[in-house]
């Protein structure tokens, strides 16, 4: 119910249309929204179409870091010929894309999986794996170039990250050459069980570069007797696994998570299983003190803060709910078509509106009793995106429900 300063006129701003409107539809604009940043759930990260591996920090947000495990996969069964020696073992990652400042300097280090992987289980962004304790390769303090061709040597090819693991490790798998552990894929990973590329954190703002392993692979560089240059390729697309973690200390977020009560002017959205918010219309069944109602449209309109080059927004974001057990799903809405629902950004306003009308119906209809919803990024796996959008309370932009009905006498 509402409490008694609720039920005046500029609480629910009611403005009758035209009178040849033979529907006497009903408009308001400024029903109570309540926000809350909140931290996301942990995210389903196995065998995504990207795998996403940097650092990023700033004031805004705080600390973000993304690595991966994977799997290395036999593309056959290998034959290395007699007395091979090793050159090079390579890491070859390809670019997918990127977010965030490609001029902040990374550092990757390389570990050997001690934890089985299994492509059939799920994963999630929490998940940790054991490995070995010393690197098998590292780079360090490097720009990503995720739109740049790479020369190696009389060759251009396609923008890539080189990584050059341990000659040792070179050796030691041409030494398994015509043994048991090359002769099935299956015998080969009890073997060597695979990789961590661990991002390692930076004290700057820096980029979360997106791979595709479909283009990836690990090469190993030899030669024979015969002085013959040989490489043998691995795959990188069997079982893998994006690992998150976020620091929020001392960010701007991270003040608003510690106090719940703030009720701040703008709220945050961070993809990789990173923040969310909570939206909520604490006085909506106040409509129907006078009568059934019923919704034709319930748009409900977000605007974003301050847009900092090179932090874009996210191309579309999700407004989920709860169901009646507590699981996280969609409101019916969105099952109507993609147009009626909404969430995709209008570049020339830099909001996101959603149509939520037959979620709310229900609601006051009495058929559900959660009217609540979060914002959240969508593809949060495969983008490293993030949002500062304006509250229900912000004095100059503020999110507003745009209501449309029909008084039902």
């Amino acid at each position: 119910m509402f409490s008694g300063g609720c039920k005046d006129e500029k609480e629910l701003d009611l403005i009758l249309l035209p009178a040849e409107d033979k529907l006497n539809t009903l408009f308001s604009d400024t029903a109570t929204i309540k926000t809350l940043t909140q931290l996301e759930d942990s995210l389903r990260t196995d065998e995504l179409s990207l795998q996403l591996i940097g650092s990023d920090n700033d004031p805004v947000f705080g600390e973000s870091v993304a690595s991966v495990y994977a799997q290395v996969n036999l593309e056959g069964t290998p034959s290395f010929g007699i007395l091979p020696v090793a050159d090079s073992l390579i890491l070859i990652l390809a670019y997918g894309g990127f977010y965030g400042d490609t001029s902040g300097l990374q550092s990757i280090n390389v570990y050997r999986l001690s934890d089985d992987m299994h492509v059939d289980s799920t994963y999630y962004s929490t998940r940790t794996l054991s490995h070995d304790p010393g690197n098998i390769g590292s780079l360090n303090n490097y720009a990503p170039l995720p739109t740049t061709d790479m020369v190696v040597g009389t060759d251009t090819i396609y923008p890539h990250l080189r990584i050059a693991l341990s000659l040792t490790l070179a050796d030691s798998i041409l030494a398994l050459n015509g043994k048991n552990e090359l002769s099935s894929n299956s015998e080969w990973l009890s073997y060597f069980k695979g990789l961590f590329l661990e991002a390692v954190p930076i004290n700057n703002r820096g980029a979360i570069s997106y791979f595709n392993f479909f283009n990836s692979k690990l090469t190993l560089y030899f030669h024979d007797t015969a002085n013959t240059s040989k490489n043998y390729n691995f795959s990188l697309t069997g079982a893998r696994l994006n690992n998150f973690s976020h620091d929020y200390v001392g960010s701007q977020a991270g003040i608003q998570l510690g106090d719940s009560t703030m009720g701040d002017s703008i709220n945050y959205i961070l993809s990789m299983a990173g923040l969310k918010t909570k939206i909520s219309f604490p006085f909506l069944k106040h409509f129907l003190d006078s009568g059934s109602i019923l919704l034709n449209r319930a748009e409900l309109n977000i605007t974003t803060g301050t847009v900092t080059i090179p932090y874009n927004l996210p191309a579309q974001v999700y407004l989920v709910t709860k169901s009646e057990s507590g699981e996280m799903v969609f409101p019916l809405d969105y099952y109507e078509s993609a147009s009626y629902y909404g969430g995709n950004l209008n570049t020339t306003t830099n909001g996101y509106t959603f149509n939520i009308a037959r979620h709310l119906q229900r609601y006051l209809n009495g058929t559900i009793s959660n009217a609540e919803f979060y914002l959240i990024v969508s593809g949060s796996g495969v983008e490293a995106t993030r949002a500062i959008i304006n509250s229900g309370s912000n004095p100059n932009t503020r999110m507003k429900l745009s209501l449309f009905y029909t008084k039902l006498y």
